[in-house]
């Protein structure tokens, strides 16, 4: 064991170390892995712990996140969109300013039913179409329009995954994408899910997220 003072040793337990800086003494969490072709061990870090004192003994890190987390839908409405690109030319190519508008309204409503604005801003959809504003009142246009579109996304969306459209709604609406601290993150894929997605040839590896 290191020549540091008592009050700081008494942290050292297995599965972890000390970290020096100064005068200051850092917790970690670490394992071992043996180097391959060698004798050799290195030590891996699992993580911070938190900041040894004398007089506070063991100060954990503090929470990092800064702002209030967001969670949008998102496999439902990603896999939506891989789907029936089709149908989004055809209603921009009819509704050219709000082509993008009526296609986001008409996803949301084979989703969920109907659509508003919270159902808006907290999908994927108002980050795939980040120009879009959800209006106060729809026209009588984009009302029938919205009527049209979505019996468009529904057929084309039940025709692609034919008797597994049940699995893809279940399955894909637990996904979803979390904004942390203003970073973006997707939630976890189970191993079902994922072969769920190669199945039907569906890859948001692109999507807008960091990890």
């Amino acid at each position: 064991m290191a020549d540091y003072p008592s009050w700081v040793n008494k942290y050292k337990e297995k599965g972890t170390y000390i970290n020096r800086v100064g005068n200051k003494y850092y917790l970690y969490a670490a394992h071992s892995e043996r180097i391959k072709g060698t004798n050799k061990v290195r030590r891996i870090s699992d993580g911070y712990l938190g900041r040894i004192t004398e007089k506070d003994g063991l100060i954990p890190p503090k929470d990092k996140i800064t702002t209030p987390i967001k969670s949008y839908e998102f496999g439902l409405s990603f896999a939506i969109i891989s789907c029936t690109s089709n149908v989004h030319t055809g209603l921009r190519r009819t509704f050219a300013k709000y082509g993008d508008l009526i296609y986001s309204c008409s996803i949301l409503t084979f989703i969920y039913g109907f659509h508003d604005r919270e159902l808006f801003e907290n999908s994927y959809v108002n980050l795939h179409f980040n120009t879009v504003v959800y209006p106060e009142i729809f026209t009588a246009p984009q009302v029938a329009g919205i009527e049209r579109g979505w019996r468009m996304v529904s057929d084309t969306t039940s025709r692609y995954f034919g008797e597994d459209l049940p699995l893809m709604k279940a399955y894909l609406s637990n996904v979803h994408i979390l904004d942390i601290n203003k970073k973006l993150y997707i939630s976890e894929v189970s191993a079902n899910i994922q072969a769920f997605l190669e199945k039907h040839m569906i890859d948001w590896s692109g999507a807008p997220w960091q990890k």
